[in-house]
């Protein structure tokens, strides 16, 4: 699976027009039959939207907030968490790679049973895995050490939704470069919408409403008959209820309006998205989606 395209070009639209579908066999691909209905598990790189990319160079860095400011626990390095929280920031800066590992590195060796520890160190592994130069099997084994830390931070506490997420995208990640029966036996599916069914439970509004996006992604590329547009749209609308500025979300509106042939409408999504300014949530995930949505529009001819 590992030669698969990223779930970018997943819903290639014809160029004339004709009326749209879902197709190849990548992220969240078409699916005729059942050895592929895991595959669904393969759409987090777009739906994590951390794909790194060039980015302006870090600022000087912020001044060492308190613990409770940060959420850190007794025994927690405040510090050095709220560091890992503005390095997060810039994740698409290369020049922010090798201190945001050093760090989380550091701090899961000091508290290796902290919740507030185990989850950042689940996001930072995951967001390690959009590094630019790594192979398949480097993010497929990042996603699965992600994965593993998220489980430990849920065994720390169950009741918050960072852990259930970052495990929802560590699992999809490391699934990529499975084989459909190794998948199985995996059973990759529950490992995967498990957790997404617990965050969605305990905090939607999570990572910027990216949750509903996730989930929109799921419905609009299962496999026939269990693809249900109507319910990848609802899950759209809920997440632009949430955030209103998401671009994520208003980049999957583009795709489905392709895949229903609607290209006009497409384009205006497409458009919108092109001209949104960057810094109104998560620059680094507004950064990745303009690139994504640059390369669909390219395919999506304008109106005469």
């Amino acid at each position: 699976m590992s030669d698969r395209p990223s779930l970018r070009s997943s819903i290639p639209i014809a160029a004339n027009g004709a009326r749209g579908k879902i197709a190849g066999v990548n992220r969240f691909a078409q699916l005729a039959r059942l050895a592929h209905a895991l595959l669904f598990v393969l759409a987090l790189e777009g739906a994590s939207g951390t794909c790194a990319s060039a980015a302006p160079a870090a600022s000087a860095p912020p001044p060492s907030p308190s613990a409770a400011a940060s959420g850190a626990a007794v025994g927690d390095d405040a510090a050095a968490l709220a560091r890992l929280d503005w390095l997060y920031q810039r994740r698409d800066d290369p020049a922010t790679f090798a201190e945001a590992h050093r760090l989380a590195l550091a701090a899961i060796t000091k508290a290796p049973s902290s919740y507030e520890v185990l989850w950042r160190a689940a996001r930072e592994t995951f967001s390690e895995t959009d590094q630019p130069n790594r192979s398949a099997d480097e993010r497929s084994r990042l996603g699965k050490a992600a994965y593993d830390l998220a489980l430990r931070a849920i065994a720390a506490n169950p009741n918050r939704v960072e852990g259930h997420y970052w495990a929802t995208l560590g699992i999809g990640r490391h699934a990529e470069t499975m084989g459909v029966m190794r998948a199985l036996a995996n059973r990759i599916e529950g490992k995967f919408t498990g957790p997404l069914e617990r965050a969605t439970a305990l905090d939607v509004r999570y990572d910027h409403g990216n949750i509903p996006v996730v989930w929109a992604a799921y419905y609009l590329e299962l496999p026939w008959p269990k693809r249900d547009r109507a319910k990848a749209a609802a899950k759209l609308r809920q997440a632009l209820e949430i955030n209103p500025a998401s671009l994520r979300a208003r980049l999957y509106q583009a795709r489905l309006a392709l895949s229903e042939d609607h290209p006009a409408e497409a384009r205006a999504l497409l458009d919108g998205i092109a001209a949104a300014p960057v810094g109104r949530y998560d620059p680094p995930e507004e950064r990745a989606v303009k690139k994504e949505a640059a390369e669909l529009a390219a395919t999506v001819p304008r109106s005469p």
